[in-house]
């Protein structure tokens, strides 16, 4: 391999990697509007686990953890967690079938009801993402 072309490709890979990390921001941070969190609308949720998903969500600002709740009428609900890093600092695993209650606040979030949660208890365990003012805490 000459020096010319080996100097090449290592400038052309670092370019390439520095622009991941700035695509993957931009996708994150569009032109999405995040509604606030407001604690005063915060209501109890119960329900059944039916999906987890990591995706990339605004309110995030990345890879966020989600769960779709499943409740006792039937209906399904998204519920945002926290960044994906966050919840698997902690080792934390919400498996399908999980019963679970969700301290939140429900908005309208890109085109659709969803909850912001602030707590999420399973059996004895509960698990905060938020604080008492809606702040997240990751």
């Amino acid at each position: 391999m000459k020096p010319r072309f080996a100097i090449l490709l290592i400038v052309v890979t670092i370019a390439l990697m520095g622009t991941m990390p700035a695509f993957a921001r931009q996708k994150a941070d569009s032109a999405v509007t995040v509604p606030k969190y407001d604690p005063a609308a915060e209501k109890t949720f119960a329900g059944t686990v039916v999906d987890v998903v990591d995706r990339i969500c605004p309110m995030s600002g990345g890879l966020g953890s989600h769960l779709m709740l499943k409740s006792a009428d039937g209906n399904t609900i998204e519920v945002h967690l926290a960044t994906t890093k966050f919840v698997k600092s902690f080792d934390l695993v919400f498996n399908k079938g999980d019963k679970i209650e969700v301290v939140g606040v429900k908005v309208q979030f890109e085109g659709k009801e969803t909850i912001f949660a602030r707590e999420v208890t399973r059996g004895s365990d509960t698990f905060t993402f938020r604080d008492k003012d809606g702040v997240p805490v990751w």
